[in-house]
């Protein structure tokens, strides 16, 4: 069986704290809201809180496998300080060569170099809209394999029939077969609206079947967002209580002036640890899913498979080590301030007693 349709390359970079996206559309001169797109009814409400700004950057060369293919670059821009570079590819191979095909996408390769250079590009271009620029070297990667037309002509249902266990080893990024037991579980995300279309999302792959398909890529770059955020702010908190343990666990000294290095470390835990939760309610208010029931399926189904949860606790969990250290730290000040005090006092009471003799 041979299929024809598209394969799209998401790739999610931090680049700081936050972006005016007006500003950004200044300093581009180009640009529409990223709004999401309505294929189905749903309520009114089902939208983006704050639209992503969308940027066409153009057709490029890229290396696919052992081709040259020329892809469809834009950048869809977050104001929570997050951009993705999207590349669109044409597709048109037989269905058994797709799993070799993940299965080289996966780690870094050309798809990600070139999405790279594009957002170092548009990252220069962006910054003065940019709060606190940085460009992190982290990125997450997220493929989606769509498929509209299939030789010979085959419904969604004759298409599983006939490829099941392929697609579900190009699913998981494996180049051979895989048990029956694991292509159920891959197959366990699978959501259908219409007889026609179908969408199965698992960790880094997603496939689709249908024409009309962007609505559900849109929420698979939102996901791809947020794990990248999670990630990101998993390492800082890390380094942050790494950091920090190692002033804790320093014998305590006395006096207000060895409490300095506690003041500062205690300011900038208090920083982070707003700055932390700020970022996370804006990214989790950032889209309201729960009108649209296929669109909160995928959403769900694909969080799952990302492991969001999981990652949410580990930052969740380094945020109470960090605010159990601060409050050590507010502490170990307090009684330093407390110490001084009191010497100050004895110092007083000795200059008047000397001062009567």
């Amino acid at each position: 069986m041979r299929a024809s349709g598209r394969l799209i390359g998401l790739f999610s970079f931090d680049v700081g704290y936050e972006i005016d996206l007006e500003h950004a559309r200044r300093c581009t001169t180009q640009g529409e809201s990223g709004e999401l797109e309505r294929r189905r009814a749903a309520p009114t409400y089902l939208r983006y809180a704050t639209p992503p700004l969308r940027l066409p950057l153009g057709r490029l060369n890229v290396r696919l496998g052992d081709a040259t293919v020329e892809a469809t670059a834009s950048a869809i821009v977050h104001e929570f300080g997050a951009m993705t570079m999207m590349l669109e590819m044409p597709l048109e191979c037989d269905i058994e060569t797709l799993p070799a095909l993940t299965a080289r996408l996966t780690g870094a390769g050309p798809l990600e170099d070139a999405a790279r250079a594009l957002c170092e590009q548009l990252f220069e271009r962006l910054a003065p809209a940019v709060t606190s620029p940085s460009l992190n070297s982290l990125v997450e990667d997220y493929y989606v394999i769509q498929l509209e037309d299939l030789e010979p002509p085959a419904t969604v249902a004759g298409l599983l029939a006939a490829a099941r266990g392929t697609l579900a080893s190009a699913l998981r990024c494996e180049p051979v077969p895989l048990s029956d037991a694991e292509v159920d579980e891959v197959f366990r995300t699978a959501v259908s609206y219409y007889p026609d279309d179908l969408i199965v999302t698992d960790w880094n792959v997603a496939l689709i079947v249908d024409r009309s398909f962007f609505d559900a890529v849109q929420v698979l770059e939102y996901l791809n967002v947020q794990l990248l955020e999670l990630r990101y702010f998993d390492a800082l908190l890390d380094k942050r209580v790494a950091a920090t343990y190692a002033l804790t666990a320093a014998p305590r000294r006395r006096f207000a002036l060895a409490a300095r290095p506690h003041r500062r470390a205690i300011d900038e835990l208090a920083a982070i640890r707003l700055e932390v939760a700020t970022i996370f309610e804006r990214i989790h208010n950032a889209l309201k899913l729960s009108g649209d029931l296929y669109l909160a399926k995928v959403y769900a189904r694909t969080a799952d498979r990302l492991a969001l949860r999981a990652w949410e606790d580990s930052v969740d969990r380094k945020l109470d080590v960090l605010q159990q250290m601060y409050e050590v730290l507010v502490q170990r000040v307090a009684t330093a301030r407390a110490e001084l005090l009191e010497l100050t006092i004895v110092i007083l009471i000795l200059v008047e007693l000397v001062a009567r003799l």
